[in-house]
C-alpha cells in the first residue's frame, strides 16, 4: 500500500470557494509542479460547512496513486506546508526552512488582517480608514522582505537559488498590496520584490494555468467581491 504523504503522483482534490482567496497559493503550488487537481466548489457550503474539521476552507483530499489510502488536510496554511515539503518547496536544510516559514507566517499574518479589516468591510468609510491604518503594517513587511531578498543576492527568491513557498505567497502578496496602494511596490523602491513577482510568474507551468478558462473565471469572481484579480 502506497503512502500518500511520500507520493507525488497522487490523486488531488481541493475544496474551495470559486475565487482566489486563500486557495490561490494551493492552486499555484499544484500549478507550478505540474500536478493536476481537481477543484471542487461546494454546492453548498453551509450544509457541508458543519461537518468539516474546523469549518473553514480550504480543503485537501489526496488519493495515493494505488488508490487504497486516502488522507484530508484542512487549513490553508498546513495544506501549503504539506504540500511544499512535498514538492520540494521547503529549503533544502531546517535552517532554510525556517527562515522561509518566518517569512511566509508574517505574510500570512498581513493577509489575514487585510482581509480581516479590509475586503470583508462594505461600508467605504470604514475600508479608506483601515488603509491608512495598515500602511505602517504593509510598509514594515516590504522593509524587511525586501531586505532579506536583497541579502539572498536579489536573485528573485528568498533563500539560494530555488524556488520555495516564500517566493510564491510573496508574489501573491504584491499583488494584493498594490490593490490597496498602487504605488506601494515600484520598480525603483523595492527591486528585489519585484523580482521575485516575475519570477514566480514567469514560470511556464503557472502561465499555462492562468491561461485556463478556469483561473480566469476564478480571478473574475474575486474582482466582481474584492476589486482585485
Amino acid at each position: 500500500m502506497s503512502s500518500p504523504s511520500r507520493e507525488t503522483a497522487s490523486t488531488f482534490e481541493l475544496t474551495y470557494f470559486d475565487l482566489q482567496g486563500f486557495g490561490a497559493p494551493i492552486r499555484t503550488i499544484f500549478a507550478i509542479n505540474g500536478t493536476k487537481v481537481t477543484n471542487i466548489v461546494p454546492a453548498d457550503w453551509a450544509a457541508e460547512k458543519p461537518l468539516t474539521p474546523f469549518g473553514v476552507m480550504p480543503l485537501l483530499k489526496e488519493t495515493s496513486v494505488d488508490g487504497k489510502s486516502t488522507i484530508h488536510l484542512a487549513e490553508s496554511d498546513a495544506i501549503d506546508r504539506y504540500l511544499v515539503k512535498k514538492f520540494g518547496m521547503a529549503g533544502d536544510n531546517v535552517f532554510e526552512e525556517n527562515i522561509i516559514n518566518s517569512y511566509v507566517s508574517n505574510t500570512n499574518s498581513l493577509q489575514l488582517r487585510i482581509f480581516m479589516k479590509y475586503y470583508t468591510v462594505r461600508d467605504p468609510a470604514l475600508k479608506t480608514a483601515f488603509v491608512e491604518d495598515i500602511l505602517g503594517y504593509i510598509d514594515i513587511w516590504i522593509k524587511s522582505n525586501e531586505r532579506q531578498l536583497v541579502a539572498n543576492g536579489s536573485n528573485g527568491h528568498y533563500v539560494g537559488n530555488k524556488l520555495t513557498i516564500a517566493d510564491v505567497k510573496a508574489a501573491y502578496m504584491v499583488d494584493l498590496i498594490r490593490s490597496l496602494k498602487e504605488d506601494a511596490i515600484t520598480e525603483e523602491s523595492t527591486p528585489a520584490l519585484l523580482k521575485v513577482k516575475t519570477t514566480v510568474d514567469s514560470i511556464p507551468s503557472l502561465v499555462a494555468w492562468r491561461a485556463t478558462e478556469e483561473h480566469e473565471a476564478y480571478s473574475e469572481h474575486n474582482f466582481s467581491l474584492f476589486g482585485y484579480k
